[in-house]
């Protein structure tokens, strides 16, 4: 079982910034209302910058049974990272800063969660002991740190309390590529309060990450600074997931944070951006802008990540077809929400895009 909370469509948002909310949505620009049949079809060129990198994704099984880690090059053909399991899912792939390595999450049918790192290419596939033990739950949402030696990932520490949906612990921690020198990233005093998740980093250190308030299981996007420095980037009514920076050093996506926004209200999940350099909630709710519709309908979009210039976004498309089947597939689009293009072609469902560079020498 994942114990990242899921949006719930049917629950009503806190007052406390709904207005404040509702009140810039409706001012937010939208860049496409929807995918045009010239998007439908897979691009047959892209951008020099973005043809020397390659997306990993999940995929499922037809039965639905296993997930297993896919990679490609843009243009290029599919190949497997981690072999189809029964009962095993292999889901939140990040691929490392060399583009050689890629740590997931592995889910098993029983409900226990390992983290797991293999090379790019399907070799030296290892499950990582992290020394989670009682009142140790689960290790989970993986990431790099900016120098490729040491990962970030939540850890969560029991006991359970149903009264709040929460645990006593939830909380960023690092370690390296061992398993050892295992240290706290959150900051002290959030235990019980605040959930922290899926942490990603700017290229002057800066991180952001998801962070999950216990009170109402609410979700908002935070930035960190270098310093210690704490800012809330997304109102809480927004609910947002799937929190990714820019790369970029400089240019229109510098500080750049893309999200996903939850299904409150009618909406169908989007991907939206936010400015992660703002610094009051004011400043931070106008420079809100919406790359997909947010509107009611059969179409949601979610899990964007950037790619390693910071000039396109992969996301996935998940669309409730008229049988009540779902096509999920990753799709491509500019910074600024056009030119958005199929990347996956295949009837099976698709998700948990991420970009990185291609290594130098493959072997």
């Amino acid at each position: 079982m994942i114990h990242v909370r899921q949006f719930a469509p049917g629950r009503a948002p806190r007052l406390a910034l709904a207005a404040l909310v509702a009140a810039a949505l409706a001012a937010i620009p939208v860049a496409m209302a929807g995918p045009g049949a010239a998007q439908h079809a897979r691009a047959s060129a892209y951008d020099h910058h973005e043809a020397r990198t390659q997306i990993v994704w999940s995929r499922y099984t037809a039965d639905g049974g296993a997930v297993q880690l896919v990679a490609s090059g843009l243009g290029g053909s599919v190949r497997e990272l981690t072999a189809t399991q029964p009962g095993i899912s292999d889901v939140l792939p990040r691929i490392s800063p060399d583009g050689r390595q890629v740590v997931f999450q592995r889910e098993s049918s029983d409900g226990s969660i390992r983290l797991g790192v293999v090379g790019i290419d399907g070799d030296h596939e290892r499950i990582l002991d992290l020394g989670c033990a009682d009142p140790c739950i689960d290790d989970q949402s993986p990431t790099w740190a900016p120098d490729g030696r040491h990962l970030l990932f939540t850890r969560v520490l029991g006991p359970y309390i149903p009264e709040t949906d929460s645990f006593a612990s939830v909380v960023l921690m690092s370690a390296d590529l061992s398993g050892h020198r295992i240290t706290r990233v959150s900051p002290p005093g959030i235990d019980g309060v605040y959930e922290d998740y899926g942490a990603t980093f700017a290229p002057d250190g800066t991180m952001y990450f998801l962070r999950v308030r216990d009170s109402d299981a609410l979700h908002a996007a935070f930035r960190r600074s270098p310093g210690g420095h704490v800012q809330r980037l997304t109102p809480w009514s927004l609910d947002v997931d799937e929190v990714s920076v820019s790369p970029a050093r400089r240019g229109p996506t510098n500080a750049r944070v893309v999200f996903e926004t939850g299904t409150s209200g009618g909406r169908s999940a989007a991907v939206a951006t936010v400015d992660g350099r703002c610094r009051s909630a004011a400043s931070c709710v106008a420079s809100l802008r919406y790359l997909t519709s947010p509107g009611p309908s059969a179409v949601a979009n979610y899990h964007p990540a950037w790619s390693p210039d910071g000039r396109s976004i992969a996301y996935v498309r998940d669309e409730t077809r008229s049988d009540g089947s779902r096509l999920g597939d990753i799709w491509t689009m500019s910074w600024d929400g056009s030119h958005k293009r199929r990347f996956s072609v295949s009837p099976l469902f698709d998700k948990d895009p991420s970009w990185g560079p291609a290594p130098a020498h493959r072997h």
